[in-house]
């Protein structure tokens, strides 16, 4: 490591330079052992991504991850869909199940930015209640000179074929097997469905129920926060059904827009992390926040966890954190 001895007006310009005021950083010696690289400048842009809450949730668990998340002071806290249970028409139940979510959301000091899941927009009335109590389904937004756009992959809100219906059918056990089945290996579980035709009939029922709606109006939205913002520092597009991952021409039609400037994808739904390197760009499905993980316990990409982004120079630098490995000042809770 190489160290430094920097006389105070060079310093200084350094620090300007970097985006910080020269008064930020005061040495008390000419002769400061520090390294020469610069501090983090005011453009320097940090948020935090949260996986799914929803899907046979845990109590608790998403509330603990926005306490400690609140304690990092991340510039926004982000979501990727899925924070009620939804799917019913019952307003009162709808109304109660989000004054609990947005009681824990009102506790960050930070923004909040909602994103929609198919929990969220189960039908009609879901989304009649989000609009009216949240604003927009989908929407952009521009901070410190990256681009973020948010989609909706219920627009319109999807068929009754929820998966709550196939739960009710076919069992946690087998919704299990089959989620964890189409989340690994093709052959696999191409050889596991034959094997049990119950399992199969079920995988072709939830393939099915994977559809991805996106309306023109949104794609008309794409199309000009791009025309808008042809150059910022990144473009983020965030949704909750991973829509790269079926048919879907209405999202080709947004990645053809998306060509050729840097950008990254993000999404959740299927309750297990997955990563790919598609179209030369990162698209990244989250886990779960809170939602019953999409896999074995011990498999590690069905940890509780939330993204960490930071982005400065270049492309963002992504980092999991796993909710057991934060513990307050005291040290770590005996097991």
């Amino acid at each position: 490591m190489k160290l430094i001895r920097l006389a105070l007006p060079v310093l200084a310009l350094a620090c300007s330079a970097a985006g910080v005021a020269a008064g930020d950083y005061q040495p008390g010696a000419k002769d400061v052992a520090r390294t020469a690289r610069p501090f983090a400048g005011a453009d320097s842009l940090r948020f935090v991504v949260i996986g799914d809450r929803t899907g046979q949730h845990r109590p608790g668990i998403f509330e603990k991850a926005l306490a400690q998340v609140d304690r990092l002071h991340p510039d926004f806290v982000i979501n990727i869909g899925d924070l009620i249970a939804g799917n019913t028409e019952d307003q009162t139940q709808i109304e109660a199940e989000w004054k609990e979510v947005n009681g824990a959301i009102d506790q960050l000091h930070t923004p909040f930015f909602y994103v929609p899941g198919n929990h969220d927009l189960t039908n009609d009335v879901q989304r009649q209640i989000w609009r009216a109590k949240l604003g927009a389904d989908y929407y952009h937004f521009r901070y410190k000179g990256a681009l973020f756009i948010i989609l909706n992959t219920e627009d319109p809100p999807q068929p009754k074929i929820a998966r709550k219906k196939l739960l009710e059918a076919y069992g946690v056990e087998a919704m299990g097997k089959v989620m964890g089945a189409l989340q690994g290996d093709p052959a696999q579980a191409e050889a596991l469905f034959a094997r049990e035709a119950k399992l199969g009939e079920l995988a072709t029922k939830l393939r099915a129920s994977e559809s991805v709606a996106i309306s023109t109006a949104q794609i008309e939205m794409v199309r000009k926060a791009l025309a808008d913002n042809p150059r910022p520092r990144w473009t983020f597009v965030l949704m909750h059904r991973p829509a790269w991952k079926v048919a879907s021409p209405a999202f080709e039609r947004i990645e053809a827009m998306l060509k050729g400037r840097p950008y990254t994808m993000l999404a959740g739904h299927f309750h297990k992390y997955a990563y790919e390197r598609r179209k030369e760009q990162d698209y990244i499905q989250l886990g779960v926040t809170g939602g019953m993980p999409g896999a074995k316990a011990e498999d590690p990409a069905a940890q509780d966890h939330v993204m960490w982004v930071s982005l400065a120079d270049g492309a963002p630098q992504i980092s999991n954190i796993r909710l057991d490995g934060f513990f307050d000042k005291q040290g770590p809770s005996p097991k």
